[in-house]
């Protein structure tokens, strides 16, 4: 499921981090599986210079029809994928004044080559995986609405509207 509109406070600082110049929020996704009864909340970030990864994981039990009992259990970070070239945009707006990068990107081309080697490094790198432990991690969903498309829930941490990735609906927001 993908993410169209949150009332979570707690992505309000995810969202801002994708609204700086040379950060942007990749992806943002939630992958529910029935059988094991597991979730797993995804986030990817990019930036010319390397892409980040994290997610969360839960299982869940359901308790009525609409109702759904969520435990989150780890946190896990990916090793950063660094970019081989730094691909910065030629310009950048900041704060509604366009700022010429092209000085920049001259400056940063002899990293490259640093930059190729970093991501040797750590490519072969396992992911951090840090527990979530005790009632913090617990979570509850009430689901308002669901069909094959779409999703609608409220939790004790907000309002969560969701598609289904490859949903028609996603092609009319676009």
């Amino acid at each position: 499921m993908l993410p169209l509109y949150t009332a979570f406070s707690e992505l309000l600082p995810l969202l801002a981090v994708g609204a700086t110049p040379l950060l942007k929020v990749k992806t943002i996704s939630q992958v529910i599986d029935s059988k094991t009864l597991e979730i797993v909340n995804a986030t990817t970030l990019s930036s010319p210079f390397a892409t980040f990864s994290f997610s969360a994981t839960a299982s869940f039990e359901v308790q009525t029809s609409s109702r759904v009992q969520v435990q989150f259990k780890e946190g896990v970070f990916q090793p950063p994928e660094i970019s081989s070239s730094l691909d910065l945009p030629e310009t950048v707006d900041i704060f509604g004044q366009k700022i010429d990068l092209k000085p920049v990107q001259q400056t940063l081309n002899p990293i490259q080559e640093a930059a190729a080697n970093i991501t040797r490094s750590i490519s072969g790198q396992p992911p951090l995986k840090v527990p979530l432990p005790g009632n913090r991690a617990a979570s509850w969903l009430l689901i308002t609405y669901l069909d094959h498309d779409f999703r609608i829930s409220r939790g004790d941490g907000g309002l969560f509207i969701l598609a289904k990735e490859g949903s028609p609906l996603l092609d009319l927001l676009s």
